[in-house]
């Protein structure tokens, strides 16, 4: 990339990777906040960095660019998203393929159902964009786009979901309207225009029908 003034800040495997000295004072700045880490340690935002890639890839079947993963993380330096890479890649947890825009590797294959936020009745949902946790539920339950969430409360217990319970759900890109006529179609409804345009009404309780005389 072009600098005004450039600053050798990591030593990747022998290759340096140089950045402007601004962006290399914000990097040094950084790393001081995060101190000291053993090999074992995984800061907070490299371990939602190495969720994200685990579940980029698990939805989109190849690895994000580091460009991606800024803009996930909302971190506006791509030497700032490298020199979290470059430690996941030092604590053994991903490779990298040189000169490759999505080179990333995970060393070890990843399993579960990623977990979301939680959920409690009568309360707006509390839903993360990267994953917490991942649940090992088995194989047969992982399914693209789904995502678990924990129960919170005891609002549910009578159909024995209980306060810490995981519950899994599953995303839909559209909203199907179901007639009980087999002569009419089904409807299909883009997600984004039921959001924009279609509201429930409320539930049916009860039908009546009058009856002539």
């Amino acid at each position: 990339m072009n600098c005004i003034k450039t600053y050798d800040i990591i030593d990747l495997n022998g290759r340096s990777i140089f950045c402007s000295l601004a962006t290399a004072k914000q990097a040094e700045t950084e790393r001081r906040e995060q101190g000291a880490m053993s090999p074992d340690q995984t800061t907070d935002i490299q371990q939602r960095m190495y969720n994200f890639i685990v579940n980029y890839m698990k939805t989109e079947k190849m690895p994000p660019t580091n460009r991606e993963i800024g803009r996930e993380l909302k971190i506006a330096s791509t030497g700032h998203v490298d020199y979290h890479l470059t430690m996941l890649e030092k604590k053994g947890l991903i490779t990298r393929q040189p000169k490759k825009s999505r080179g990333i590797k995970l060393t070890k294959t990843v399993t579960g159902i990623p977990v979301m936020g939680s959920i409690a009745a009568g309360q707006p949902l509390e839903i993360s964009t990267d994953p917490e946790e991942l649940l090992d539920a088995g194989r047969e339950l992982e399914r693209d786009n789904t995502y678990a969430l924990i129960v919170r409360g005891r609002s549910m217990i009578e159909d024995h979901i209980c306060d810490g319970d995981y519950v899994q759900e599953k995303e839909h890109d559209q909203v199907r309207l179901q007639p009980a006529n087999s002569e009419l179609e089904p409807i299909l409804i883009s997600k984004s225009e039921w959001d924009e345009e279609w509201k429930v009404q409320g539930k049916v309780v009860a039908i009546f029908r009058r009856h002539a005389a």
